[in-house]
Protein backbone atom coordinates (compact mmCIF):
# COMPACT_ATOMS: atom_id res chain seq x y z
CA UNK A 1 0.00 0.00 0.00
CA UNK A 2 1.21 3.76 -0.84
CA UNK A 3 2.17 6.20 1.74
CA UNK A 4 -0.40 8.53 -0.06
CA UNK A 5 -3.34 5.60 0.32
CA UNK A 6 -2.20 5.17 3.97
CA UNK A 7 -2.57 9.01 4.58
CA UNK A 8 -5.59 9.23 2.53
CA UNK A 9 -7.36 6.73 4.88
CA UNK A 10 -5.75 8.40 8.53
CA UNK A 11 -7.51 11.80 7.10
CA UNK A 12 -10.96 10.09 6.38
CA UNK A 13 -10.38 8.69 9.76
CA UNK A 14 -9.78 11.70 11.54
CA UNK A 15 -12.46 13.34 9.65
CA UNK A 16 -15.06 10.70 11.47
CA UNK A 17 -13.53 10.70 14.59
CA UNK A 18 -13.84 14.88 14.30
CA UNK A 19 -17.71 14.18 13.17
CA UNK A 20 -18.31 12.44 15.92
CA UNK A 21 -16.65 14.33 18.55
CA UNK A 22 -18.32 17.24 17.24
CA UNK A 23 -22.18 15.62 16.97
CA UNK A 24 -21.19 14.65 21.04
CA UNK A 25 -20.87 18.58 22.03
CA UNK A 26 -23.50 18.90 19.95
CA UNK A 27 -26.24 16.91 22.03
CA UNK A 28 -24.39 18.09 25.29
CA UNK A 29 -24.75 21.78 24.18
CA UNK A 30 -28.49 21.13 23.78
CA UNK A 31 -28.73 19.38 27.08
CA UNK A 32 -27.14 22.35 28.87
CA UNK A 33 -29.07 24.97 27.20
CA UNK A 34 -32.22 22.82 28.29
CA UNK A 35 -31.47 22.45 31.19
CA UNK A 36 -30.77 26.30 31.71
CA UNK A 37 -34.29 27.32 30.08
CA UNK A 38 -36.19 24.84 31.63
CA UNK A 39 -37.68 25.01 34.81
CA UNK A 40 -38.18 22.39 37.27
CA UNK A 41 -41.64 22.61 38.22
CA UNK A 42 -41.63 19.49 40.73
CA UNK A 43 -40.31 20.20 44.33
CA UNK A 44 -39.68 17.44 46.88
CA UNK A 45 -40.60 18.10 50.63
CA UNK A 46 -40.51 15.89 53.96
CA UNK A 47 -42.62 16.80 56.66
CA UNK A 48 -43.23 14.41 60.56
CA UNK A 49 -39.45 13.23 60.95
CA UNK A 50 -40.35 13.58 64.99
CA UNK A 51 -43.43 11.89 65.74
CA UNK A 52 -45.17 9.70 67.92
CA UNK A 53 -45.73 5.60 67.07
CA UNK A 54 -49.45 7.22 65.81
CA UNK A 55 -48.82 10.13 63.55
CA UNK A 56 -47.39 9.77 60.00
CA UNK A 57 -44.25 10.62 58.52
CA UNK A 58 -45.25 12.48 55.17
CA UNK A 59 -43.85 12.95 51.43
CA UNK A 60 -45.24 15.56 49.48
CA UNK A 61 -44.48 16.38 46.13
CA UNK A 62 -45.22 20.32 44.84
CA UNK A 63 -45.89 21.18 41.48
CA UNK A 64 -46.81 24.25 40.07
CA UNK A 65 -47.95 25.50 36.98
CA UNK A 66 -49.32 22.63 35.28
CA UNK A 67 -52.86 22.77 34.62
CA UNK A 68 -53.68 19.73 35.86
CA UNK A 69 -53.06 17.40 38.88
CA UNK A 70 -50.22 15.00 37.71
CA UNK A 71 -49.82 11.12 38.09
CA UNK A 72 -47.37 10.17 41.14
CA UNK A 73 -46.72 7.20 42.48
CA UNK A 74 -44.86 7.09 45.70
CA UNK A 75 -43.00 4.37 46.99
CA UNK A 76 -44.48 1.60 48.05
CA UNK A 77 -42.49 -0.11 51.05
CA UNK A 78 -40.42 2.02 53.43
CA UNK A 79 -38.09 -0.17 56.09
CA UNK A 80 -40.19 0.38 59.55
CA UNK A 81 -43.16 1.95 57.86
CA UNK A 82 -46.36 1.64 56.46
CA UNK A 83 -47.87 3.52 53.61
CA UNK A 84 -51.45 4.60 53.71
CA UNK A 85 -53.76 7.10 52.99
CA UNK A 86 -52.77 10.49 50.41
CA UNK A 87 -53.92 13.94 50.98
CA UNK A 88 -53.53 16.98 48.31
CA UNK A 89 -53.74 20.61 48.65
CA UNK A 90 -53.65 23.55 46.13
CA UNK A 91 -52.95 26.67 46.42
CA UNK A 92 -54.24 29.62 43.59
CA UNK A 93 -53.09 32.66 43.48
CA UNK A 94 -54.89 35.42 41.20
CA UNK A 95 -52.26 38.47 40.78
CA UNK A 96 -52.89 41.11 38.40
CA UNK A 97 -55.72 38.94 36.20
CA UNK A 98 -53.03 35.83 36.05
CA UNK A 99 -53.98 33.06 38.03
CA UNK A 100 -50.95 30.54 39.20
CA UNK A 101 -51.57 27.35 40.95
CA UNK A 102 -49.76 25.14 42.85
CA UNK A 103 -50.65 21.69 43.87
CA UNK A 104 -49.28 19.31 46.84
CA UNK A 105 -49.70 15.73 46.57
CA UNK A 106 -48.75 14.55 49.99
CA UNK A 107 -48.08 9.93 51.33
CA UNK A 108 -48.23 9.45 54.77
CA UNK A 109 -46.10 6.22 55.93
CA UNK A 110 -46.79 5.54 59.41
CA UNK A 111 -44.78 3.80 61.74
CA UNK A 112 -44.71 0.24 62.74
CA UNK A 113 -42.47 1.17 65.86
CA UNK A 114 -40.56 3.65 67.96
CA UNK A 115 -36.92 4.60 66.84
CA UNK A 116 -34.70 6.61 64.87
CA UNK A 117 -34.84 5.45 61.58
CA UNK A 118 -32.49 6.60 58.89
CA UNK A 119 -34.09 6.96 55.04
CA UNK A 120 -32.14 6.96 51.87
CA UNK A 121 -32.68 8.58 48.72
CA UNK A 122 -36.42 7.70 47.68
CA UNK A 123 -37.53 7.36 43.48
CA UNK A 124 -40.72 8.93 43.10
CA UNK A 125 -42.67 8.68 39.66
CA UNK A 126 -44.54 11.80 38.37
CA UNK A 127 -45.83 11.24 35.22
CA UNK A 128 -43.74 8.92 34.34
CA UNK A 129 -40.54 10.84 34.94
CA UNK A 130 -38.36 9.58 38.18
CA UNK A 131 -37.89 12.12 40.63
CA UNK A 132 -35.05 11.49 43.56
CA UNK A 133 -35.15 12.56 46.92
CA UNK A 134 -32.47 13.29 49.40
CA UNK A 135 -32.31 11.39 52.79
CA UNK A 136 -33.51 11.97 56.25
CA UNK A 137 -33.71 10.46 59.31
CA UNK A 138 -37.01 10.16 61.31
CA UNK A 139 -37.57 9.83 64.88
CA UNK A 140 -40.46 8.02 66.24
CA UNK A 141 -41.52 8.10 70.23
CA UNK A 142 -44.49 6.56 72.10
CA UNK A 143 -48.10 7.96 71.77
CA UNK A 144 -49.36 10.15 75.00
CA UNK A 145 -52.91 8.89 76.34
CA UNK A 146 -54.20 12.37 74.82
CA UNK A 147 -53.21 11.20 71.48
CA UNK A 148 -54.27 7.86 71.91
CA UNK A 149 -57.94 8.77 72.97
CA UNK A 150 -57.91 10.45 69.67
CA UNK A 151 -57.16 7.86 67.28
CA UNK A 152 -59.74 5.32 69.31
CA UNK A 153 -62.82 8.17 69.22
CA UNK A 154 -62.02 8.50 65.18
CA UNK A 155 -62.20 4.43 65.33
CA UNK A 156 -65.35 4.60 67.46
CA UNK A 157 -67.02 6.90 65.03
CA UNK A 158 -66.05 4.26 62.19
CA UNK A 159 -67.16 1.38 63.82
CA UNK A 160 -70.68 2.73 65.03
CA UNK A 161 -71.48 3.74 61.45
CA UNK A 162 -70.41 0.04 59.94
CA UNK A 163 -70.69 -2.30 62.80
CA UNK A 164 -74.14 -3.79 61.25
CA UNK A 165 -71.62 -5.08 58.38
CA UNK A 166 -68.59 -6.19 60.09
CA UNK A 167 -69.96 -9.83 60.33
CA UNK A 168 -68.88 -10.45 56.95
CA UNK A 169 -65.14 -11.04 56.42
CA UNK A 170 -65.24 -8.57 53.34
CA UNK A 171 -67.80 -5.99 52.60
CA UNK A 172 -68.38 -2.91 50.24
CA UNK A 173 -69.48 0.38 52.45
CA UNK A 174 -70.75 3.88 50.97
CA UNK A 175 -69.95 5.69 54.46
CA UNK A 176 -70.15 9.53 55.24
CA UNK A 177 -69.20 11.59 58.38
CA UNK A 178 -72.82 13.29 58.58
CA UNK A 179 -76.21 12.25 57.40
CA UNK A 180 -77.80 15.65 58.52
CA UNK A 181 -76.31 18.75 57.06
CA UNK A 182 -77.63 22.36 56.08
CA UNK A 183 -77.51 23.95 52.50
CA UNK A 184 -73.62 25.02 51.95
CA UNK A 185 -72.27 21.79 54.83
CA UNK A 186 -69.84 19.60 53.58
CA UNK A 187 -69.97 15.93 54.15
CA UNK A 188 -67.57 13.45 53.57
CA UNK A 189 -68.39 11.09 51.40
CA UNK A 190 -66.15 7.50 51.17
CA UNK A 191 -66.40 4.25 48.78
CA UNK A 192 -64.29 1.64 50.64
CA UNK A 193 -63.96 -2.44 50.19
CA UNK A 194 -63.54 -3.43 53.96
CA UNK A 195 -61.83 -7.06 54.50
CA UNK A 196 -61.31 -8.67 57.63
CA UNK A 197 -57.94 -10.00 58.65
CA UNK A 198 -59.26 -13.24 59.34
CA UNK A 199 -60.11 -13.88 55.74
CA UNK A 200 -58.40 -16.55 54.02
CA UNK A 201 -59.68 -15.87 50.26
CA UNK A 202 -57.14 -14.35 47.58
CA UNK A 203 -58.48 -11.46 45.73
CA UNK A 204 -57.14 -8.79 43.56
CA UNK A 205 -58.79 -5.86 41.99
CA UNK A 206 -60.62 -5.79 38.90
CA UNK A 207 -60.33 -2.66 36.19
CA UNK A 208 -60.87 -0.01 38.72
CA UNK A 209 -60.61 3.21 36.41
CA UNK A 210 -63.90 1.81 34.46
CA UNK A 211 -65.45 0.59 37.22
CA UNK A 212 -64.92 3.87 39.37
CA UNK A 213 -66.10 5.89 36.67
CA UNK A 214 -68.95 3.81 36.68
CA UNK A 215 -70.18 4.09 39.63
CA UNK A 216 -69.73 7.76 39.90
CA UNK A 217 -72.02 8.54 37.29
CA UNK A 218 -74.55 7.26 39.86
CA UNK A 219 -73.21 7.67 42.93
CA UNK A 220 -72.09 11.38 42.96
CA UNK A 221 -75.27 14.00 44.54
CA UNK A 222 -76.14 16.24 42.20
CA UNK A 223 -76.63 20.41 43.09
CA UNK A 224 -73.22 19.61 44.97
CA UNK A 225 -70.36 21.82 45.17
CA UNK A 226 -67.46 18.66 44.98
CA UNK A 227 -64.23 18.75 46.57
CA UNK A 228 -62.21 15.34 45.63
CA UNK A 229 -59.68 14.12 48.01
CA UNK A 230 -57.35 12.89 44.31
CA UNK A 231 -56.99 8.91 45.68
CA UNK A 232 -54.30 7.99 43.10
CA UNK A 233 -53.37 4.78 44.69
CA UNK A 234 -55.71 2.95 46.39
CA UNK A 235 -54.32 2.56 50.33
CA UNK A 236 -55.04 0.18 52.61
CA UNK A 237 -55.95 1.50 55.66
CA UNK A 238 -56.14 -0.79 59.10
CA UNK A 239 -59.27 0.58 61.37
CA UNK A 240 -60.96 -1.52 63.78
CA UNK A 241 -64.20 -2.30 63.71
CA UNK A 242 -66.27 -3.88 67.03
CA UNK A 243 -63.14 -5.27 68.18
CA UNK A 244 -62.53 -7.01 65.06
CA UNK A 245 -59.32 -5.48 62.72
CA UNK A 246 -60.45 -4.91 59.27
CA UNK A 247 -58.06 -3.08 56.43
CA UNK A 248 -60.34 -0.43 54.35
CA UNK A 249 -58.93 -0.07 50.69
CA UNK A 250 -60.34 3.35 50.13
CA UNK A 251 -61.26 3.65 46.62
CA UNK A 252 -63.05 7.22 46.05
CA UNK A 253 -63.01 9.79 48.34
CA UNK A 254 -65.05 13.47 48.22
CA UNK A 255 -66.49 16.17 50.46
CA UNK A 256 -69.73 18.03 48.41
CA UNK A 257 -71.27 20.99 50.24
CA UNK A 258 -75.27 20.79 48.72
CA UNK A 259 -76.24 23.82 47.30
CA UNK A 260 -79.96 23.65 48.08
CA UNK A 261 -81.98 21.65 50.40
CA UNK A 262 -83.34 18.52 48.68
CA UNK A 263 -82.33 15.53 50.37
CA UNK A 264 -79.54 13.25 48.88
CA UNK A 265 -79.80 9.92 47.96
CA UNK A 266 -76.78 7.83 47.77
CA UNK A 267 -78.25 4.97 45.84
CA UNK A 268 -76.78 1.00 45.70
CA UNK A 269 -73.68 -0.04 44.06
CA UNK A 270 -71.64 -2.79 43.20
CA UNK A 271 -67.74 -3.24 43.26
CA UNK A 272 -66.34 -6.58 41.19
CA UNK A 273 -63.14 -8.27 42.92
CA UNK A 274 -60.98 -11.27 40.98
CA UNK A 275 -61.28 -13.77 43.36
CA UNK A 276 -58.32 -16.28 43.10
CA UNK A 277 -58.94 -19.99 43.79
CA UNK A 278 -57.10 -23.59 43.26
CA UNK A 279 -58.62 -25.95 40.94
CA UNK A 280 -57.71 -30.11 41.98
CA UNK A 281 -55.05 -29.74 39.08
CA UNK A 282 -53.38 -26.61 41.42
CA UNK A 283 -53.89 -24.03 38.86
CA UNK A 284 -55.39 -20.91 39.34
CA UNK A 285 -58.43 -20.13 38.93
CA UNK A 286 -59.96 -16.69 38.41
CA UNK A 287 -63.47 -15.49 39.35
CA UNK A 288 -65.49 -12.01 39.55
CA UNK A 289 -67.26 -11.80 42.92
CA UNK A 290 -69.45 -8.23 42.89
CA UNK A 291 -69.56 -6.74 46.23
CA UNK A 292 -72.75 -4.67 46.33
CA UNK A 293 -72.76 -1.53 49.38
CA UNK A 294 -76.31 -0.09 50.69
CA UNK A 295 -78.16 3.12 50.06
CA UNK A 296 -77.62 6.21 52.42
CA UNK A 297 -80.64 8.87 52.41
CA UNK A 298 -78.82 12.65 53.98
CA UNK A 299 -81.15 15.25 54.93
CA UNK A 300 -80.45 18.88 53.80
CA UNK A 301 -81.82 21.59 56.08
CA UNK A 302 -82.14 25.06 54.78
CA UNK A 303 -80.41 27.89 56.61
CA UNK A 304 -82.22 30.33 59.35
CA UNK A 305 -83.78 33.20 57.75
CA UNK A 306 -81.10 36.06 57.08
CA UNK A 307 -81.07 38.46 54.41
CA UNK A 308 -77.61 36.86 53.04
CA UNK A 309 -78.70 33.70 53.23
CA UNK A 310 -78.63 32.64 49.75
CA UNK A 311 -74.68 34.14 49.78
CA UNK A 312 -73.51 33.03 53.17
CA UNK A 313 -70.42 30.01 53.48
CA UNK A 314 -71.12 27.74 56.27
CA UNK A 315 -68.22 26.40 58.28
CA UNK A 316 -65.75 27.37 61.52
CA UNK A 317 -63.71 30.05 60.53
CA UNK A 318 -61.48 32.86 62.15
CA UNK A 319 -60.04 36.04 60.23
CA UNK A 320 -56.45 36.41 60.27
CA UNK A 321 -56.07 39.76 59.50
CA UNK A 322 -52.81 42.25 58.58
CA UNK A 323 -51.77 45.92 57.59
CA UNK A 324 -47.77 46.64 56.91
CA UNK A 325 -48.21 49.82 59.08
CA UNK A 326 -50.75 50.55 61.87
CA UNK A 327 -49.55 54.22 61.38
CA UNK A 328 -50.87 55.57 58.42
CA UNK A 329 -50.68 58.63 56.12
CA UNK A 330 -53.22 60.04 53.89
CA UNK A 331 -52.97 59.50 50.31
CA UNK A 332 -50.52 56.82 50.96
CA UNK A 333 -51.11 53.47 49.41
CA UNK A 334 -50.96 50.30 51.94
CA UNK A 335 -51.75 46.55 51.58
CA UNK A 336 -54.21 45.09 53.76
CA UNK A 337 -54.76 41.03 53.87
CA UNK A 338 -57.96 39.72 54.86
CA UNK A 339 -57.97 36.03 55.62
CA UNK A 340 -60.59 33.96 56.31
CA UNK A 341 -58.75 30.60 57.70
CA UNK A 342 -60.89 27.73 58.94
CA UNK A 343 -63.10 24.42 57.64
CA UNK A 344 -65.86 24.40 54.87
CA UNK A 345 -66.09 25.54 51.05
CA UNK A 346 -63.11 28.09 51.25
CA UNK A 347 -63.37 28.09 47.13
CA UNK A 348 -66.37 29.58 47.50
CA UNK A 349 -65.47 32.36 49.90
CA UNK A 350 -66.86 35.52 49.13
CA UNK A 351 -65.14 38.84 49.69
CA UNK A 352 -65.69 40.96 53.20
CA UNK A 353 -68.03 43.49 53.26
CA UNK A 354 -66.48 47.54 53.61
CA UNK A 355 -68.44 50.43 54.96
CA UNK A 356 -67.59 54.01 55.35
CA UNK A 357 -65.82 54.10 51.89
CA UNK A 358 -65.43 58.20 52.49
CA UNK A 359 -62.46 57.03 54.81
CA UNK A 360 -60.28 54.66 52.68
CA UNK A 361 -60.59 54.18 48.93
CA UNK A 362 -60.15 50.13 48.61
CA UNK A 363 -58.92 48.27 45.32
CA UNK A 364 -59.71 44.93 43.95
CA UNK A 365 -57.81 42.49 45.51
CA UNK A 366 -55.28 39.79 44.64
CA UNK A 367 -56.80 36.56 45.37
CA UNK A 368 -54.92 33.33 47.35
CA UNK A 369 -57.06 30.08 47.68
CA UNK A 370 -55.55 27.53 49.80
CA UNK A 371 -57.19 24.40 50.12
CA UNK A 372 -56.39 21.32 52.20
CA UNK A 373 -58.20 18.26 51.59
CA UNK A 374 -57.30 15.70 54.60
CA UNK A 375 -58.52 13.78 57.27
CA UNK A 376 -61.88 13.54 55.54
CA UNK A 377 -62.41 17.16 55.93
CA UNK A 378 -61.74 20.29 53.68
CA UNK A 379 -59.85 23.15 55.44
CA UNK A 380 -57.83 26.46 54.58
CA UNK A 381 -57.98 30.00 54.22
CA UNK A 382 -58.64 32.31 51.70
CA UNK A 383 -56.89 35.75 51.63
CA UNK A 384 -57.87 38.79 50.43
CA UNK A 385 -54.45 40.94 49.86
CA UNK A 386 -55.95 44.81 48.91
CA UNK A 387 -54.82 48.01 48.35
CA UNK A 388 -56.20 50.64 50.44
CA UNK A 389 -55.76 54.36 50.34
CA UNK A 390 -56.62 56.62 53.40
CA UNK A 391 -58.31 59.79 53.17
CA UNK A 392 -59.16 61.13 56.23
CA UNK A 393 -57.18 61.42 59.28
CA UNK A 394 -57.67 60.46 63.09
CA UNK A 395 -57.77 57.17 65.07
CA UNK A 396 -60.15 54.44 64.09
CA UNK A 397 -61.32 51.09 64.99
CA UNK A 398 -61.95 49.07 62.08
CA UNK A 399 -64.50 46.66 63.57
CA UNK A 400 -67.64 48.29 61.70
CA UNK A 401 -65.71 49.11 58.67
CA UNK A 402 -64.85 45.76 57.68
CA UNK A 403 -66.59 42.26 58.17
CA UNK A 404 -67.50 38.97 56.44
CA UNK A 405 -71.10 36.66 57.71
CA UNK A 406 -71.11 32.97 57.75
CA UNK A 407 -73.28 30.28 59.08
CA UNK A 408 -71.87 28.24 62.29
CA UNK A 409 -73.25 24.91 62.21
CA UNK A 410 -71.91 24.25 65.83
CA UNK A 411 -74.03 27.26 67.27
CA UNK A 412 -76.83 26.70 64.85
CA UNK A 413 -76.57 30.38 64.04
CA UNK A 414 -74.80 33.14 61.81
CA UNK A 415 -71.87 34.80 62.93
CA UNK A 416 -69.33 38.02 61.95
CA UNK A 417 -65.45 37.80 61.55
CA UNK A 418 -64.60 41.34 62.85
CA UNK A 419 -61.51 43.70 61.80
CA UNK A 420 -59.83 44.10 65.06
CA UNK A 421 -56.74 46.87 63.83
CA UNK A 422 -56.98 50.22 65.29
CA UNK A 423 -55.44 52.31 62.98
CA UNK A 424 -53.83 55.92 63.49
CA UNK A 425 -54.00 57.91 60.36
CA UNK A 426 -51.96 61.01 60.30
CA UNK A 427 -51.61 63.57 57.37
CA UNK A 428 -54.68 66.28 55.31
CA UNK A 429 -57.58 65.20 54.45
CA UNK A 430 -57.36 64.27 50.29
CA UNK A 431 -60.10 63.79 47.98
CA UNK A 432 -57.94 62.61 45.00
CA UNK A 433 -56.27 59.72 46.11
CA UNK A 434 -54.36 59.37 42.43
CA UNK A 435 -51.70 62.29 44.06
CA UNK A 436 -49.60 59.51 45.88
CA UNK A 437 -46.18 60.44 48.07
CA UNK A 438 -42.79 59.11 46.74
CA UNK A 439 -42.86 56.73 49.93
CA UNK A 440 -45.66 55.24 49.59
CA UNK A 441 -45.78 50.94 50.01
CA UNK A 442 -47.62 50.69 47.02
CA UNK A 443 -47.77 48.92 43.58
CA UNK A 444 -49.14 52.24 42.20
CA UNK A 445 -46.29 53.93 43.59
CA UNK A 446 -44.01 55.86 40.91
CA UNK A 447 -47.17 55.18 38.34
CA UNK A 448 -46.94 58.85 36.74
CA UNK A 449 -43.32 58.26 35.69
CA UNK A 450 -43.99 54.78 33.57
CA UNK A 451 -44.12 54.95 30.03
CA UNK A 452 -46.94 52.87 28.93
CA UNK A 453 -45.30 52.95 25.14
CA UNK A 454 -41.92 51.46 26.47
CA UNK A 455 -42.57 47.11 26.09
CA UNK A 456 -41.80 45.09 29.27
CA UNK A 457 -38.89 43.47 28.33
CA UNK A 458 -38.93 39.37 28.89
CA UNK A 459 -35.72 37.98 29.58
CA UNK A 460 -36.15 34.91 29.92
CA UNK A 461 -38.07 34.78 26.74
CA UNK A 462 -35.07 36.61 25.47
CA UNK A 463 -32.57 33.93 26.86
CA UNK A 464 -34.81 30.85 25.15
CA UNK A 465 -35.19 32.27 22.25
CA UNK A 466 -31.50 32.66 21.82
CA UNK A 467 -30.82 29.08 23.38
CA UNK A 468 -33.03 28.23 20.32
CA UNK A 469 -31.60 30.12 17.86
CA UNK A 470 -28.01 28.65 18.39
CA UNK A 471 -29.30 24.85 18.54
CA UNK A 472 -30.79 25.41 15.32
CA UNK A 473 -27.89 26.59 13.79
CA UNK A 474 -25.35 24.11 15.31
CA UNK A 475 -28.01 21.40 14.10
CA UNK A 476 -27.18 22.99 10.19
CA UNK A 477 -23.76 23.11 10.99
CA UNK A 478 -23.64 19.26 11.81
CA UNK A 479 -25.94 18.74 8.54
CA UNK A 480 -23.22 20.31 6.28
CA UNK A 481 -20.23 18.78 8.00
CA UNK A 482 -21.64 15.00 7.98
CA UNK A 483 -22.28 15.45 3.94
CA UNK A 484 -18.68 16.69 3.71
Amino acid sequence: MSYESVNFALNITMKKENRYILFLIFFWTISIAQSQVTENPFEIEFSGTKINVQEPFTISVKVTGLEQVPLISFPDNIKNFQKRESSRSSLTNQVGGKTIVTYTISQNYYPIKTGTFTIGSLEILVNKQILRSEGTTVTVESATEEETQEITQESAEISAELEKEASQGVFLAVSVDKKRVYVQQGFNLRLSLLVSENNAAEMDFYEVEKQLEKILKILKPANCWEENFGIQEIPDIPITINGKRFTEYRIYQASFFPLNNQSIRLPSVGWMMKMITKSEEGKDVIELKTYTSKPLTIEVMSLPPHPLRNQVIVGNFRLEEKINSSQLKTGNSYRYNFSIVGEGNIQSVREPTFTNMALFDVYPPDIENNIVRQKNRIAGAKTFQYQVIPKQSGSFLLNNLVFWVYFNPQKQKYDTLRSTLNLTIVGENVQNTQLLTSDAESVYTGIEQWDSMKPVVDYQTIIRNIANILIVIMLIVMIFMFRK
